[in-house]
């Protein structure tokens, strides 16, 4: 097995793992983040649509409403379970006009393309050479109408940051996440991803950030709600030994965000980057 494959492999068993609770507790989360990746973007009815990593279907199932039964959209996710679940949640909906494909987003893999709209939401920073796989990606939008959007994170508020730093402290060398790579390099600013797109052959490229709140009631809940995240295999590396002072740490950290209302008020900055394919 190459490299590659086992990061791939890597990826697939964490999101399997996740797959059953996913984006289906209280916290508003991947949700308001693919929605509005979904406004800028601007999907209209008819228009073929992929979403590439696409879980639960943040943003697939706001594209199959865009585009409507006239319309295609391609949801393409590693993980087996993530697809599984999500082809589940379109029977209940009744969406037939969703396809869905377990791998990677590639142009030998899927016929259909080019597509008027692809979006990857809060996907690329967990591959190991984004600048090749943005431009396999851009190969895959239609040249001159078709729309690329992307959805990656910003900073996050000293409090979480340090809540974060107390966990991360244990990551092992070289994990791919947004709270490790997706930080630094071409995830750095909205000017290096602006960068990075164009570089991969991306043309009229906007990138901007947007707060996003999340409120929780404590240290607790933070905890129970990263663990159905990324970020779960980043708590599974905390030696037990050690797992006491990394939750005191977190503890102490996150109280700098507690609130006259006696809740914990936290700020993700998400960024939002969308470009089209040249003709």
């Amino acid at each position: 097995m190459t490299t590659d494959e086992a990061r791939r492999t890597t990826v697939a068993a964490l999101f399997d793992g996740l797959a059953p609770g996913y984006d289906q507790g209280p916290v508003p989360w991947f949700r308001p983040i693919a929605a509005r990746l979904v406004d800028l973007v601007a999907p209209a009815a008819g228009e073929s649509a992929l979403d590439i990593g696409a879980g639960r279907g943040a943003a697939t199932f706001p594209l199959c409403d865009r585009v409507g039964p006239e319309g295609r959209v391609t949801a393409v996710d590693l993980s087996t379970g993530m697809i599984g679940h999500l082809e589940a949640d379109a029977r209940r909906r009744g969406t037939t006009w969703l396809h869905t494909q377990v791998g990677e987003a590639r142009t030998d893999l899927l016929p259909d393309a080019p597509y008027d709209v692809v979006t990857a939401s809060l996907v690329l920073f967990f591959d190991p050479d984004p600048q090749a796989t943005l431009h396999e990606w851009l190969r895959l939008v239609r040249p001159g109408s078709g729309r690329l959007g992307l959805s990656t994170f910003g900073p996050v508020d000293a409090a979480w940051q340090a809540a974060d730093a107390a966990v991360l402290a244990h990551a092992p060398a070289g994990q791919l996440d947004p709270r490790t790579s997706g930080t630094r390099g071409p995830f750095a600013s909205t000017g290096s991803l602006t960068d990075l797109v164009e570089r991969c052959g991306g043309v009229d490229v906007t990138s901007h950030d947007e707060p996003l709140a999340v409120v929780l009631p404590d240290a607790e809940a933070w905890r129970t709600w990263t663990m159905t995240l990324g970020m779960r295999q980043f708590w599974a590396a905390v030696p037990e030994a050690a797992l006491p002072g990394v939750l005191e740490q977190v503890t102490r950290s996150l109280e700098a965000a507690r609130g006259d209302d006696g809740l914990l008020h936290l700020t993700q900055t998400v960024r939002y980057t969308t470009a089209g394919a040249a003709r």
